[in-house]
């Protein structure tokens, strides 16, 4: 009896030291994946932190773009302002003229060299 007990804890053992076998495998299989996916986070990290700076050059080059635009936009409409105040001068003195309410007077102004 003895034997056949010693044999079954032999059996035992035996698939005991199999069982560890087999998830000392999966284990380095598992860390191997670990290390593979935590190569490619670190590099899939590294490269979301370069598109993110590159992002935010874009959005400060669009800044200054934007406002530069402004600026001339702002200089248009005061250039523009400008013209039509002139043209409106030049309209009242036109009409004045016909009318014949102010004759010109070339040598008072400072439009003119004289």
């Amino acid at each position: 009896m003895s034997e056949d007990r010693l044999d079954r804890l032999e059996a035992i053992a035996e698939k005991i030291l199999e069982g560890l076998a087999e998830t000392r495998q999966r284990t380095d299989s598992n860390a191997r994946s670990i290390q593979a996916l935590s190569s490619a986070w670190a590099k899939d990290r590294e490269q979301w932190e370069k598109d993110r700076k590159g992002i935010y050059q874009l959005l400060g080059q669009l800044t200054r773009s934007m406002s530069d635009f402004y600026e001339v936009q702002s200089d248009f409409y005061y250039r523009f302002e400008q013209i039509e105040a002139r043209q409106a001068d030049m309209t009242e003195l036109l009409r004045e003229l016909k009318e014949g309410k102010h004759p010109p007077d070339v040598s008072e102004s400072s439009d003119f060299p004289g």
